[in-house]
């Protein structure tokens, strides 16, 4: 019943914009994993969008995609003043969220969706309004193997075999590039990681952020990881409370304490 709530929603939204070739291409993702065969440039709820030929880059354009995360950020942006993406892929909540009037910083270390989300700030007129890093996040200043998936774009993973590896990233910690980013600790600040089993790094090297920071929210995927491992290393930190976002992701909101 989920599934077949989930595609209607999908479905709702590209006829929305008669984006027929979208519905058409959804099916032959879901029956065959294949796409469409040419770039092309669509329009959804959340704003434009490149989509690479032979990707699902239309599918994480899409309003629906993800709904239960969306519709936490939703309900909660008006409470935040800046906005971090921890694995912005194409950028699509940094320009979601941006509408509200939030200051977005979008990371995304992998080359090939660097340059397509580049691509949609363009076209979204938020080229210089949103700051985009081709960073990741992780515990040490290093350089990673990865394994991109040039289908599934979201979905690329970090790897110790270079045998496997298609790329090379860069990692740094999120305290390292603190004074770069110039984020003023009275912000009230709404921090998404979906990092691909790297949320824990991403955690550790935040660690000085977290405890100096008192207004922070994290949405975090625990897909890969697990709800226990991800508490424990912000409960480690500081003091939070935690909620269920959806099926794969949880919220973490920081107390007024500190360890």
């Amino acid at each position: 019943m989920k599934k077949l709530l989930t595609y209607y929603r999908y479905f709702f939204e590209y006829l929305k914009y008669g984006d027929f070739k979208s519905i058409f291409y959804s099916v032959m993702y879901v029956l065959f994993r294949k796409s469409h065969k040419s770039d092309r440039i669509i329009r959804t709820s959340v704003g434009k969008f490149f989509c690479r030929k032979n990707t699902n880059d239309f599918q994480f354009a899409n309003y629906a995609y993800e709904w239960g995360v969306k519709k936490y950020l939703l309900d909660h942006c008006r409470e935040y003043t800046v906005f971090i993406d921890g694995g912005a892929c194409i950028g699509d909540y940094s320009i979601l969220l941006s509408r509200f009037g939030l200051k977005c910083y979008a990371f995304e270390p992998i080359e090939q969706n660097f340059n397509v989300m580049q691509k949609n700030f363009e076209l979204n007129n938020l080229s210089g309004k949103i700051t985009a890093l081709k960073l990741g996040l992780g515990a040490e200043n290093v350089q990673k193997y990865f394994i991109f998936n040039p289908v599934n774009t979201g979905a690329s993973s970090c790897t110790t075999d270079q045998g496997k590896a298609n790329c090379r990233a860069d990692i740094r910690t999120f305290d390292s590039l603190l004074p770069e980013l110039q984020i003023d600790p009275d912000e009230r600040i709404l921090f998404k990681l979906d990092i691909e089993s790297m949320e824990i790094e991403a955690i550790r090297g935040a660690a000085s952020f977290i405890r100096n920071y008192p207004n922070i929210t994290f949405v975090l995927e625990d897909k890969h990881t697990g709800q226990d491992p991800i508490q424990q290393a912000l409960s480690d930190i500081a003091t939070f409370e935690f909620g269920i976002v959806d099926n794969f992701n949880i919220f973490a909101k920081k107390t007024t304490s500190t360890k």
